[in-house]
């Protein structure tokens, strides 16, 4: 049988937050929370996550994608998305998620920016692993990429073929969204260093990666036509889910271990 997709809404109606839940076929022998990348880069691999999550589901891990207050189909405007709400976003998220799956030991799966706030709350949150995607290490240099590709962007002759200068922008503006004052500041005080983080940890990345570098104790190689979509803002392919799956083939392999902690 095919995994059941579901949209849900939950949290607390000041809070009120969306997602999508892959049950598997049969009683799930893990939950997978999966913390979505931030911004443009959210929008540009969403049809690619969603499609590992249903591999996933199809495996026998319930899986939850959700969206941060303020981003996605979620309630809030740009300005409500601040850093600082993400990890309590994600522990409604994992609540929601255990409901669902009668207690299924908990996988937090955290793509790129996402993992800076996964990486904090992994432990108090009782995971039994934590799965880095391509992660996010340094929130200051993060902030830094992003600006400097706004700038870009703004003055493309590409993309705005008819301006003479830079394309208008908000004070707060930053890669299309109207984000909070607060929004460049709390990202910057987020990082990830070579510490565990309490919890078992695998690192997905590409080779080249500094995050390969991570204390993990598991680290699988992407290959290229995999993670190139972070640094691509046109969708002029997919991302081909065909290369990930070695990856995930190697995680699912491992789920008695994965989900022995917690």
């Amino acid at each position: 049988m095919e995994p059941i997709l579901q949209p849900v809404y939950f949290g607390p109606p000041a809070r009120r937050l969306f997602g999508v839940h892959h049950a598997p076929a049969e009683p799930p022998r893990g939950a997978v929370l999966m913390c979505p990348p931030l911004l443009n880069e959210h929008f540009r691999s969403y049809r690619f996550f969603s499609q590992i999550a249903s591999q996933l589901a199809g495996a026998g891990l319930a899986c939850l994608r959700f969206d941060y207050l303020g981003t996605g189909d979620s309630d809030g405007g740009d300005d409500q998305f601040n850093p600082a709400d993400c990890g309590l976003d994600i522990a409604l998220a994992a609540e929601e998620l255990r409901r669902r799956s009668g207690g299924a030991p908990l996988i937090l799966v955290a793509i790129r920016g996402s993992a800076l706030f996964a990486h904090r709350e992994a432990e108090n949150l009782g995971a039994s692993a934590l799965w880095l995607w391509q992660p996010v290490l340094d929130g200051a240099g993060y902030v830094q990429s992003l600006e400097k590709r706004d700038r870009f962007e703004r003055g493309s002759r590409y993309r705005y073929p008819l301006l003479r200068g830079m394309a208008a922008a908000g004070p707060q503006d930053l890669m299309g969204f109207a984000l909070s004052e607060r929004f460049r500041s709390e990202l910057a005080t987020y990082s990830i260093d070579r510490e565990a983080c309490g919890v078992p940890m695998a690192v997905l990345a590409h080779p080249d990666d500094p995050a390969m570098q991570l204390a993990a104790d598991a680290r699988l190689e992407l290959p290229a036509s995999v993670t190139a979509w972070s640094d691509e803002l046109d969708l002029t392919s997919l991302i081909p889910l065909r290369d990930a799956r070695d990856a995930l083939e190697a995680l699912v392999s491992d789920i008695p271990r994965w989900t022995a902690h917690g």
